[in-house]
């Protein structure tokens, strides 16, 4: 299902406060409070909208600073062991906030917030010891960069 005119202005209204109540986006939008809940609630319902979530910025809970983890997954016997299950195990880390297989020069990627360089090495050794697990790139994030997840949770 596609989003028309007033369903993207519905989700660009929410996505700059998702707290914003229905009421107001109908006097916004000069449409009813029913019209923009049953337009919600259908883009709900269809999944082109997952729901409404709280972004914590990282450095104030702890962390530093962020890193990103290429990773390479070895080849033994000319197969490739099961990405998807490193991908699982990755996800379950709790420093890890993003993880996905990609296409390129590596054939995934972990993204995880760090509270200080020990950490970043502790994390990068962690993530080194999966079985599968051939070798990993780290790049840290720049001072003040953010990953800002506007309109998709990433």
């Amino acid at each position: 299902m596609s989003m028309d005119e007033l369903d993207q202005k519905i989700v660009e209204m929410l996505t700059e406060d998702a707290r914003m109540s229905f009421r107001k986006i109908a006097k916004v939008l000069d449409k009813s409070p029913d019209t923009i809940i049953n337009r919600f609630q259908r883009l709900l319902d269809s999944g082109d909208v997952r729901g409404s979530t709280v972004i914590v910025d990282p450095k104030l809970i702890g962390y530093e600073g962020m890193a990103a983890f290429h990773i390479d997954i070895s080849q033994s016997g000319g197969a490739k062991p099961d990405s998807t299950k490193i991908l699982k195990t990755l996800i379950k880390m709790p420093n890890i906030i993003v993880a996905t297989k990609t296409v390129g020069d590596h054939d995934l990627l972990a993204i995880g917030v760090i509270h200080d360089f020990n950490h970043l090495m502790r994390l990068g050794k962690e993530i080194s010891a999966i079985p599968g697990i051939k070798s990993i790139q780290t790049a840290i994030w720049a001072s003040d960069s953010e990953v800002c997840p506007r309109y998709f949770i990433i």
